[in-house]
């Protein structure tokens, strides 16, 4: 019990565990305790989980692995006695920590902003949209995005437009070089501010309530590790923008003039400007499929008739739909290919969309995760989570021995057989105690009773009988074990109350 560092003092409290658990002793608390702790870990688990869910795709999934390879390691070394490796980790420990929240700021500020979001939404359940916008002005506003996306493909003009929905971009307006507009949205302006010439053609478009209210937006790149090998910079610019918070990024390539929009950090390339125009209506809640727009009384009368909602739990991609068409032209009674949705695009023929459910719309994360994978992510989560859970423990009230002198409690005539007086020698024993520091540390004498074991002694015994002393807790919610009772029996003479 006497190693200071975290590495030993982390060992002590699970020796210390293990022993108790495997004595039937509740050592660390009553039943009530150990459900709390349950709970506790529990809850902790479900976040681990959620977070190496959400970065799995991100730079720093990289360093996460690198940090539990470096902690398994010190673990192991501590195992085995190496206290230099010890030493070195207790004292880098606060300067890692400090350390992991500086390299995993994006990807922390990220979840911040969706769990912000998504609070957001959820204290507001009675409507799904704040637009401002009536329908008629919603259709018009997305035919003229895709009108211009289509005649910028056509020319190869590279365009980077951001659609605001819920997610206010307020920091990209404090920008140095950006230019403030007010003005509405139309294919002529769209094509102006992106012509190759303007002075406006680097950087983001930004359009907020339907109306364009900035230009020259410099976007932070996308901090995801999604196959952008072949994208440029304004593409990852369009995720990037995408990871911030709920924004809609239409994307238009310079070099292959291809049409892609950016939502929740994936990149979907569109096939044509009625899939492009069938997309936009649905992220922007023109076109509703299902469930997904529908108002919170909506969704309970569903439930109520039955409708099911378990194909909405998918994700097609671009990629998805176009080896479902190849494998449709390949097969000799080819049968129809089932997209996710169709949506109506003024009036023509039903198009199909590539982003189809609320997985796509609300997380990219769990896309495509194996069985494997998430069993492994939540093995790893009840691990970190135990292992934080030990370690705040071992920080917060950690196991302790302390040296108590326990006065002996006096017999009563309930603790002895008929005509026997006994007698000892010693009032007191000395006692080492280990326990929490939080119960060790305010125990006094009065709190254990030492007693002595008077069941050897029958009646008309007489002589002197070596007895043992028993160590018990006054209060049975006060929980310690004894490591050392220094006077473990006491020599009794027995008299015999007739003589």
């Amino acid at each position: 019990m006497s190693n200071t560092s975290i590495i030993g003092q982390i060992f002590d409290f699970l020796g210390e565990l293990f022993n108790s658990l495997a004595k039937g002793t509740l050592f660390f608390g009553s039943p009530w305790d150990f459900i709390r702790y349950a709970i506790d870990i529990a809850l902790v688990t479900f976040l681990f989980y959620s977070v190496l869910m959400f970065i799995r795709q991100t730079r720093a999934w990289q360093l996460i692995k690198g940090i539990v390879f470096v902690l398994v390691f010190v673990a192991f070394c501590g195992l085995i006695g190496l206290d230099m490796v010890g030493f070195l980790f207790n004292r880098l420990l606060y300067i890692v920590a400090i350390l992991f929240v500086v390299l995993f700021q994006p990807e922390l500020r990220r979840a911040l902003e969706t769990v912000g979001l998504r609070t957001s939404s959820a204290a507001n359940p009675f409507r799904h949209s704040e637009a401002k916008m009536t329908r008629e002005e919603l259709s018009s506003f997305i035919k003229e995005i895709s009108s211009a996306c289509k005649e910028m493909s056509r020319t190869y003009t590279g365009a980077l437009i951001l659609i605001e929905r819920k997610t206010r971009l307020d920091e990209l307006l404090s920008q140095e070089n950006v230019v403030s507009f007010d003005s509405e949205v139309t294919s002529s302006v769209l094509q102006s501010i992106f012509y190759k010439g303007s002075p406006m053609h680097d950087g983001g478009l930004l359009i907020r309530d339907g109306r364009i209210i900035a230009a020259r937006c410099h976007v932070p790149l996308s901090v995801t590790m999604h196959s952008l090998e072949r994208a440029g910079t304004r593409h990852r610019a369009a995720v990037g923008a995408s990871e911030m918070g709920d924004t809609v990024a239409v994307v238009v390539s310079e070099e292959r003039g291809k049409t892609s929009i950016a939502v929740n950090g994936r990149l979907f390339e569109m096939r044509s400007t009625k899939e492009l125009e069938a997309n936009l209506s649905y992220l922007l809640g023109l076109k509703e499929y299902g469930t997904e727009n529908k108002t919170f009384f909506g969704k309970i009368l569903d439930k109520l008739r039955g409708n099911s909602d378990s194909n909405q739990d998918t994700l097609l991609s671009q990629e998805d739909v176009e080896n479902a068409s190849k494998a449709k032209t390949s097969s000799a009674n080819p049968e129809p290919v089932v997209a996710a949705t169709q949506v109506e695009v003024a009036g023509e023929a039903a198009v199909p969309i590539s982003i189809r459910t609320k997985v796509a719309d609300e997380t990219s994360n769990s896309k495509r995760v194996s069985t494997t994978t998430r069993i492994l992510f939540l093995v790893l989560s009840i691990f970190m989570s135990l292992a934080l859970w030990t370690y705040i423990q071992v920080i917060t009230d950690p196991v302790v021995t302390r040296n108590i002198t326990v006065p002996i409690s006096k017999y009563t005539d309930d603790d002895l057989p008929d005509n026997v007086d006994p007698t000892y020698p010693i009032d007191s024993v000395e006692l080492e105690i280990v326990g929490r520091a939080s119960t060790i540390n305010s125990l006094t004498s009065d709190d254990i009773v030492a007693s002595i074991n008077y069941s050897q002694i029958k009646s008309g015994d007489v002589g002197i009988f070596d007895l043992p002393v028993e160590i018990t807790s006054k209060d049975r919610n006060v929980y310690f074990r004894v490591e050392r009772n220094k006077t473990p029996t006491i020599p009794v003479t027995v008299y015999s109350v007739n003589n």
